[in-house]
């Protein structure tokens, strides 16, 4: 996650190619990433162990409402923050998987439901950064091209591709 972290703060290019395809693209493209407000928000109290834009739970305690019933407490392993010109808001919602690496029971169908419920909930949420929109998307082998619950994300990027793209992106992947 990190090359791909790096990639979307320093560059537009890569920012607009990770929302290409996705309801958020017409309106977000071109956008500024939040990398300042993000950390603010996310450390308000102390650093977190993980990079502030990583790890975003949503547990098991009755706080959490944004997961599917009898589902683990499940994680966005990473969202990125877009400002567009009209000073509208993206939360982009990252799963990333290894080559190989299964979905745990309900995780692809939780992506889209966390995502519209955390737009909602943000204000309760101390660690979340505000924002009006959301969108998701999967970094995954193409050996998870046949798995239907790679609908439940808006954008699919394959390992291969995102290698051609990110220029520190992990080879062999």
């Amino acid at each position: 996650m990190d090359a791909i972290a790096e990639s979307i703060f320093a560059s537009g290019f890569v920012r607009d190619w990770l929302i290409r395809g996705t309801s958020a693209a017409p309106n977000y493209s071109g956008s500024s990433v939040l990398i300042e407000e993000q950390r603010a928000q996310r450390w308000q109290i102390r650093p977190t162990k993980q990079p502030f834009w990583a790890n975003y739970w949503c547990g098991l305690d009755s706080r959490c409402t944004c997961r599917i019933s009898d589902s683990k407490g499940l994680e966005s392993d990473a969202i990125f923050f877009f400002r567009n010109s009209v000073e509208r808001v993206l939360a982009v919602h990252v799963e990333f998987k290894h080559p190989g690496e299964r979905f745990g029971f309900g995780q692809p169908e939780a992506y889209p439901l966390r995502a519209a419920c955390f737009a909602k909930t943000y204000p309760s949420r101390k660690t979340l950064s505000p924002h009006h929109d959301w969108t998701t998307v999967i970094f995954c082998g193409s050996e998870t091209a046949s798995d239907p619950r790679l609908k439940n994300f808006e954008r699919v990027i394959y390992h291969s591709e995102a290698a051609t793209v990110i220029e520190a992106y992990p080879k062999g992947y």
